[in-house]
């Protein structure tokens, strides 16, 4: 049995660990580089690019399986 990433639930994990943190999408742009565009569009459409996930994982200290399952 193949598992497939699911870039929804990823951009759902990220919109949960921001808010979990009281962060607004703004901020979290600022403070990881990102515009607050691109943090727009992950959340809404998820990513499979794991250096994005890496970035999360590492700025909210999780892992990057955390994020991706």
């Amino acid at each position: 049995m193949k598992k497939t990433i699911n870039s929804r639930l990823i951009g759902q994990t990220i919109r949960t660990l921001r808010l979990k943190n009281n962060l607004t999408q703004d901020v979290l742009a600022e403070l990881i580089g990102y515009s607050a565009r691109n943090i727009r569009r992950i959340e809404n459409h998820g990513t499979t690019n794991i250096e994005v996930v890496n970035t999360f994982a590492e700025f909210f200290n999780v892992s990057a399986f955390d994020i991706l399952r």
